[in-house]
């Protein structure tokens, strides 16, 4: 038997992605040559956009690769790889257009055939290849209980380590989060690459990696029309929106903190002191915003109502602000008021007139000057603007710019213009 002395270290060739440092930094190196890797998320959520991306990357350095889609056409593919390359270089686009392969096959048992015969022969058209892309095993028919597809891809797998080739495997998730197909294929591969959808941002993980430590942690991603990148939203921030309960002269203050959980940790909500079928609700609400995916995240939610009183329904609008605050790192300014009901349909309900009354007092009397701008219903803005507490006092509107606003759709397009036309 050899003592361990006696082994030779070969080392690890590698495939550089200079264009790609964050999915470097995750994966803790360059792609190694003869690494088998898994893609995995749910459909739609930019997998195909970051293959492409790899490849991309490398065959701009003159590196051959091979592209092989299963489920979409090779002139979708095309119209991807234009996309995320229309903004470089005409001697870039032309290296990748060089080097970059697209073919298909019309099952994965043929994967085996397909590389000792059109891959390995130095003589056929795809020799030389570096790396092999897979997109997707689901679309090529693997699934838990198809055991001679997962045999092929076996010795697929085997024969390419064996000769130094890379694969990506582009793989679905499950609705419950799991990686799909035959456990057994988590252990085949190097490197598992999962990405999530988190409003419109892509964390990614990195739970398992033969090459360096693994990262549970996620490294948050942002999509836009040349691909995935690292996205300035790294870490959740806490907020604080102003609200008005209805009662006394101080102001309420709606605070959250929305973070992305640790992969295998489950998501949770945290509202001590305030009604959980009501912030279910409001989160439920957010859910049915278009470009909005509030599943798997963690929520922690407080508000300060002086003089202890409890929650009053004018405050759902100050929660669902600072929910959306915290997460897309968007500061609200402190000056800045939001009142009302926010119902299932996502209307903003108008509050009672002696809500109103009771606020027009704390604004003109108690408080000139502390608030600049107010969000509430539409249906009650322009009464609220002429209300006068006293006769001679001024009114609401000459110290207040109020806002009417009809529903949450609305009053975002208004607030943040960017997250209703910008996400994808």
């Amino acid at each position: 038997m050899p003592k361990i002395s006696d082994i030779e270290d070969k080392g690890k060739e590698r495939l550089a992605i200079p264009h790609l440092p964050w999915l470097k930094k995750s994966i803790g190196s360059d792609l190694i040559k003869g690494g088998i890797y898994l893609l995995a998320g749910e459909p739609g959520i930019g997998k195909t956009t970051l293959a492409l991306q790899i490849l991309g990357d490398l065959s701009r350095q003159g590196v051959k690769v091979l592209y092989i889609p299963t489920e979409q056409s090779m002139s979708d593919i095309k119209r991807v790889v234009n996309r995320i390359y229309d903004l470089e270089s005409d001697e870039v686009r032309s290296s990748i257009s060089e080097n970059l392969y697209i073919d298909t096959i019309d099952d994965l048992a043929m994967l085996p055939w397909f590389l000792n015969h059109r891959i390995l022969p130095p003589e056929r058209e795809y020799y030389g290849c570096e790396i092999i892309v897979i997109d997707s095993l689901q679309g090529g028919g693997l699934s838990t209980g198809v055991g001679e597809k997962y045999k092929a891809l076996l010795d697929f797998v085997d024969t390419a380590k064996g000769t130094g080739i890379s694969c990506l495997f582009v793989n679905h998730v499950t609705k419950s989060g799991e990686i799909a197909g035959p456990k057994a294929l988590e252990h085949a591969v190097d490197c598992i690459i999962y990405i999530r959808r988190a409003l419109r941002l892509r964390p990614l993980f990195v739970p398992k990696n033969r090459f360096g430590p693994a990262m549970l942690d996620p490294l948050v991603l942002i999509m836009d029309e040349q691909g995935l990148k690292e996205s300035p939203h790294i870490t959740a921030e806490a907020s604080a929106v102003l609200g008005y309960s209805g009662i006394g002269e101080d102001f309420a203050e709606a605070q959250a903190s929305v973070t992305i959980p640790r992969y295998g940790s489950p998501p949770g909500l945290s509202a001590p002191f305030l009604p959980s079928k009501k912030i279910k609700q409001l989160l439920k609400v957010l859910g049915t915003l278009k470009d909005i995916d509030v599943v798997d995240l963690s929520y922690d939610v407080s508000c300060f109502i002086p003089g202890r009183h409890g929650y009053a329904i004018v405050l759902d609008l100050p929660i669902i602000v600072a929910l959306l605050s915290s997460y897309l790192h968007q500061r609200v300014d402190n000056q800045t008021l939001f009142i009302g009901e926010v119902d299932l349909t996502k209307q903003i309900r108008p509050p009672e007139r002696t809500y109103l009354a009771a606020l027009a007092e704390v604004l003109v009397e108690s408080q000139p000057g502390r608030i600049k701008l107010i969000y509430l219903s539409e249906k009650v803005a322009d009464e609220f603007k002429q209300m006068q507490p006293q006769e001679g006092m001024p009114k609401v509107g000459d110290l207040v710019e109020v806002c009417g606003v009809r529903d949450l759709d609305s009053f975002l397009h208004h607030l943040w213009p960017f997250l209703i036309t910008a996400g994808k």
